[in-house]
């Protein structure tokens, strides 16, 4: 797998087990030559799902991991980027570069995607899968055990509430559903040790993708050009290779890798990069409850911490309640798979949204006040009456506020592009312009409406909405969810995206892609479960390609 006079060190297994190498790339001699059955870019949750189940006995695996085993300042100095469209969280703290990828921070949230996602609807362009929900339900059981869940099961029934009652809500349209949390799985704790039982993969440290390298007619690729922040360069060859470096870094490698096609790989069509899609998290309305003895504890997020029994045997697992509408609904309202959390809020966090602005940089940190503060005279006698009635010693059923996290529409001018600046390494750093459109729009206004007469015909609860969704601009307080979905979406021609139904670039006879960025539409749920259950699919299908 490697040349014979290699330097690497080694982690030993605690139980006892054959080691496993992990090679730091810094090491290897200058224009080493690596090679593998398969080559994995990456060693997030994706990567590391396909190497623990593509490697055998007669399949070795090669990972590439652009950091080490604990994240370091200019290993991350490589995830920064511009971000020229609606307002985002700097790049470089939305992603991980180490081994475990992001799920070094991830929070736990998991939720599947639902059939009606896979679905081509009508009202929504660009919509429908080239694979059925069966095609990804088939892997989510085992996806939830790789992520330490309980059983593959969101619906209220399946579930103990008894401290914990659903909303009483009015109609038949807004439903109440599930979020299991992961403890949350950390890749690199939970899986390093496991691989010291195989001897099948070699994981290179500190070790970055420079270019991925195509044949003369661009159909094959060839190999790659790792370079590290030391200076060394070596190359790797392998029969199949697989982009799981993100949903943004995915897109900045293909199209870096422009030395045989002038605007990067699998990009005559110009959709690389393109169709990018997220979660937006936005403030959208508050709560004002009607009664004192309505119960909201199931939709708060420290329900993580409550042991949750499902009814039929099985461990206990952290759940949170959401609201989201039936199929019926979405098709009836022609609108997006809506989803929002009903959160505890208080005055300067709902007006102000003081939770949003601290983490953003400071030019948009006082864009997002500016905002914030308009929004405030425009609904001063709201905003006084809410404060008003929660000064010391008045007597309130509380305060809550709708945080819409709804499915974006497939927008192709939302991209990711590459920057003027480049990195450490030389290479031209990620762009991203995130956009939203009149569907967006469309989605939260219906949406909202359709909760406050679930609340009000229910008797619980008025709505209070600050701003007019349908026409006014999108505020400054909007973030993302740190949720990169699209940028290589699946499709059945190279017209519409770039992999194919098994995730192989369109065109390119020996690549693949994993991750979320492979993802046609993004439904209303966290994305890394899918994640795991399509890298479990795409291993299957490797392992009979090199049957």
């Amino acid at each position: 797998m490697t040349d014979a006079n290699c330097v690497y060190f080694i982690f030993t297994s605690i139980n006892g087990g054959n080691d496993f190498v992990f090679i730091d790339g810094r090491t290897l001699p200058q224009g080493a030559k690596v090679s593998a059955d398969v080559c994995i870019i990456g060693t997030g949750p994706a990567g590391i799902t396909l190497a623990r189940n593509i490697a055998s006995d007669k399949v070795s695996v090669i990972c590439i991991e652009s950091g080490g085993m604990e994240p370091d300042v200019a290993t991350q100095d490589l995830t920064k980027g511009d971000s020229v469209g609606l307002p985002y969280y700097p790049l470089e703290t939305t992603r991980l570069r180490y081994f475990g990828g992001t799920t070094g921070h991830w929070g736990g949230y998991c939720r599947p995607l639902y059939p009606i996602d896979f679905e081509k609807r009508d009202w929504v362009p660009q919509s429908g899968w080239p694979i059925s929900y069966l095609a990804v339900a088939e892997y989510y059981p085992a996806a939830q055990e790789i992520c330490d869940l309980g059983p593959f099961d969101y619906a209220l029934a399946g579930w103990q509430l008894p401290n914990f009652p659903p909303l009483p809500l009015g109609g038949n349209e807004v439903q109440t559903r599930l979020i299991q949390f992961s403890p949350p799985t950390r890749f690199n704790t939970k899986y390093r040790d496991e691989f010291t039982r195989s001897k099948r993969v070699t994981v290179y440290l500190n070790a970055n993708v420079a270019s991925i390298d195509a044949s003369a007619n661009a159909k094959e690729i060839v190999g790659l050009a790792v370079k590290t922040l030391s200076g060394n360069r070596f190359s790797v060859r392998a029969r199949i290779y697989v982009l799981a470096a993100g949903g943004i870094e995915n897109v900045r490698l293909l199209l870096a890798s422009s030395q045989v096609t002038q605007h990067g790989l699998a990009n005559d069509r110009d959709n690389v990069g393109r169709y990018f899609c997220e979660h937006m998290q936005l403030d959208s309305a508050a709560v004002l409850p009607l009664r004192q003895n309505t119960s909201y504890d199931l939709y708060q997020p420290e329900t993580r911490h409550k042991p949750f029994e499902p009814v039929t045997p099985g461990s206990p697992i952290g759940l949170m309640g959401y609201l989201t509408f039936t199929d019926e609904a979405q098709r009836a309202g022609r609108i997006l798979n809506y989803s929002a959390n009903v959160q505890h809020s208080y005055w300067s966090d709902y007006f102000l949204h003081s939770d949003r602005t601290h983490d953003s940089a400071d030019e948009s940190r006082w864009q997002a006040l500016g905002s914030a503060i308009a929004t405030v005279w425009h609904n001063l006698k709201d905003a006084g009456s809410m404060a008003w009635e929660r000064l010391p010693g008045k007597k309130s059923p509380g305060f809550y506020k709708i945080v819409t996290s709804q499915e974006q529409a497939p927008n192709r001018d939302s991209r990711v592009l590459l920057s003027n600046s480049t990195d450490a390494l030389g290479i031209r750093r990620a762009s991203l312009d995130w956009r939203l459109n009149e569907l967006d729009r469309h989605t939260i206004t219906h949406a909202l409406r359709q909760i406050g007469s679930a609340f009000g015909s229910a008797g619980l609860a008025r709505l209070q909405v600050p701003i007019d969704f349908a026409k006014d601009s999108w505020p400054a307080y909007i973030r993302g969810s740190w949720h990169h979905c699209g940028g290589t979406r699946m499709s059945e021609s190279p017209d519409a995206g770039v992999v194919d139904s098994d995730c192989k670039v369109h065109g390119i006879g020996n690549l693949y892609v994993a991750g979320a960025s492979v993802f046609p539409t993004n439904g209303h749920g966290n994305p890394t479960l899918t994640v795991v259950a399509l890298a479990l699919r795409m291993a299957a299908h490797i392992r009979g390609v090199l049957r």
